[in-house]
């Protein structure tokens, strides 16, 4: 079952091993042949593209973790906790399952470890709407996620598969997972400098795809940065505002010439 659906979803409390499986199922499939994908949908502790995107990679020899995988793409969500702009974060992560199902015939997709209570349940079970998994991989102690499949009994597809969390992992603190998050945008902008931006040129965006002021765009926001085309160029952190010259200065690896629209996201420290 799990080696003949082209799309596999892992759903799973924090420490359930769900990074340790997707590695090894992603193994498993490459060995056989297969052109192996993964969809890091955990914005918070990426393994596939900077914090607060989702990720898409390809898995093109062994890996150790889903991160090992060639980084493809990534789609902006605007923030790293995944209870945060949740319906931005089911929206790409089911951009990136279509991408990568035209290219690939098997595609894992690693989701967050937020699994309790109705809103994680609402979250979890859009991101199933979202991405259109043939199969639900459930890693769990007992019965803690549960809750999140219900509604799934009732139809033909996607199964559901239930199994053990993964043990013999290091469990990580929540000060541990911070400092990977930490870790993982500082190496994203090892590269960066200071870009100035002039916003009569460069369009101001929100999260909701709203024309934004710049007067409310708040200093160390994490922001994406897009082309003419609407291509993510890179992502940036504001630095400093201008509103008497119109300029937003950020730090970022893009460049700045080709800067045609800026989606400001929540603050990278938040």
């Amino acid at each position: 079952m799990l080696a003949a659906a082209p799309v596999v979803m892992v759903i799973g409390a924090a420490e359930a091993g769900k990074t340790t499986f997707t590695a090894w199922l992603a193994n498993l499939l490459h060995a056989r042949a297969h052109r192996v994908a993964i969809v890091d949908a955990d914005v918070g502790q990426s393994e596939i593209g900077p914090p607060a995107t989702v990720g898409l990679g390809a898995v093109r020899a062994p890996v150790t973790r889903p991160g090992d995988a060639a980084l493809i793409a990534f789609a902006f969500v605007g923030a790293m906790s995944p209870g945060r702009q949740p319906w931005r974060t089911a929206a790409a992560t089911g951009r990136l399952v279509l991408r990568a199902r035209a290219a690939f015939d098997r595609v894992l997709v690693d989701t967050s470890g937020f699994v309790a209570g109705g809103f994680a349940a609402a979250l979890k079970q859009r991101k199933i709407a979202a991405a259109d998994p043939d199969l639900v991989v459930l890693l769990q102690h007992a019965e803690e996620c549960e809750h999140l499949v219900r509604p799934l009994a009732e139809r033909a597809r996607p199964l559901v598969r239930r199994l053990p969390v993964v043990t013999g992992g290091r469990p990580r603190s929540p000060a541990v997972r911070r400092r990977h998050r930490d870790d993982a945008l500082a190496r994203y902008f090892t590269d960066a400098r200071s870009a100035v931006l002039d916003t009569a040129r460069v369009a101001l965006r929100s999260l909701r795809d709203e024309p934004a002021a710049l007067a409310h765009v708040p200093p160390g926001a994490l922001v994406e940065l897009r082309d003419a085309e609407a291509r993510t160029l890179g992502l940036g952190i504001v630095e400093a505002i201008d509103e008497e010259r119109a300029t937003l200065r950020v730090r970022t690896t893009a460049s700045a010439g080709a800067v045609a629209s800026v989606t400001i996201g929540e603050p990278a420290a938040a």
